[in-house]
């Protein structure tokens, strides 16, 4: 995981510097092409994952969040997404509930979904441009902090005793994207990009004078995601994108809703 992470950031790193390098040996003003986004988006997906003892589960998650992208050069963009989020891993008939093995005794989880906050930054760098097609480079990675949580024992516990925990996880991905612009006010494009999720749910029990602490790691089963949308400017400062994606793995497809808008100042 430490090798995707390195990778996605050397990658972001690289498009910074090239955005910045000058053009057909001629120097170019830094903000020659300046404007700014600001907006809000909604986002829900479902993801496949493992857990550090081969457990499988579904990570249920959807966040409401306000967006900032600044254009700091033509086709050059930066965009920083701060919000409130909601996960859940719950079990199904399908999916194993979440189970710590380590703790003074074992503990299995019914979670429900766990409130926390989302912090997030997408970079994208215009790469060709032609009359109806341009090809953009899209890096971005968010990082989830669920908050802390407390379950109490099962009633039929013969001592008191309590749990307490949260999940973190990250998620990073980089990828091209295919925009028609043929269109007149409607830009249909495609995503196609390399999509890692990981993290951990770390938890703590106590029962009477005994304790410990447990890490579950989480990996997502797809390294892989397909997203398919739309940019559509009501105006010519206020603008609607709504995408569908979806992650195929070896047993299935995960999928998720994204739903954007932006107002830009020029």
């Amino acid at each position: 995981m430490r090798k995707t992470c390195s990778l996605f950031l050397f990658v972001l790193l690289s498009l910074i510097l090239i955005s910045f390098s000058p053009a057909h040996g001629q120097e170019q003003n830094l903000f020659s092409a300046v404007s700014i986004s600001p907006g809000i988006g909604f986002e829900y997906f479902t993801r496949t994952i493992n857990w550090d003892d081969e457990q499988i589960s579904k990570l249920r998650y959807r966040f409401i969040a306000v967006n900032m992208e600044v254009e700091l050069q033509r086709g050059f963009f930066i965009r920083a997404v701060l919000g409130y989020s909601s996960s859940s891993f719950d079990a199904t008939s399908d999916y194993d509930a979440l189970t710590f093995r380590e703790l003074p005794i074992s503990l299995e989880l019914d979670v429900g979904y766990i409130k926390g906050y989302i912090l997030g930054a997408n970079i994208k760098k215009s790469l060709i441009q032609s009359e109806e097609l341009r090809i953009d480079a899209s890096g971005e990675f968010f990082y989830c902090i669920g908050k802390k949580n407390e379950w109490e024992m099962p009633e039929d516990f013969v001592v008191e005793g309590s749990a307490e925990g949260r999940p973190t996880w990250m998620r990073a991905s980089l990828g091209p994207v295919f925009t028609y612009t043929g269109f007149e006010s409607i830009y249909p494009y495609l995503y196609l990009n390399y999509s890692k999720l990981w993290g951990k749910f770390h938890m703590e029990q106590t029962i009477e004078a005994l304790s410990g602490t447990e890490d579950q790691k989480i990996y997502g089963e797809s390294s892989v995601c397909i997203g398919l949308g739309f940019t559509f400017k009501l105006t010519e400062s206020l603008s609607f994108k709504p995408e569908v994606n979806f992650f195929p793995y070896k047993d299935g497809v995960d999928s998720g809703i994204m739903i954007r808008a932006m107002y830009t100042f020029y």
